[in-house]
């Protein structure tokens, strides 16, 4: 875990996204951390701190889940049903 990982899930209570998805993108990228990357994910599906993108947060839910997190796959599929959209 990233020094600044603790850090970015503090930021992103206190709905400070930019910082958050700064402090965050670093664990989730290069650490592979799976709750950075889940929160990443849902940074992207709401457009907190980035533009909104959905098929971005799937890559990033996609990459979580490939590494344990079932929260992850838990909003994968929230997705799919809302949508009708096969990963």
């Amino acid at each position: 875990m990233s020094q600044n990982t603790p850090n970015g899930y503090e930021l992103y209570n206190d709905r400070k996204f930019k910082e958050a998805f700064d402090a965050l993108f670093d664990a989730a990228a290069y650490e592979n951390d799976p709750e950075a990357q889940y929160y990443i994910g849902r940074m992207y599906r709401d457009g907190d701190g980035v533009e909104k993108n959905i098929d971005t947060a799937i890559k990033w839910w996609t990459k979580a889940r490939r590494n344990g997190h079932r929260d992850a796959a838990f909003q994968m599929s929230e997705i799919q049903i809302s949508t009708k959209n096969i990963f």
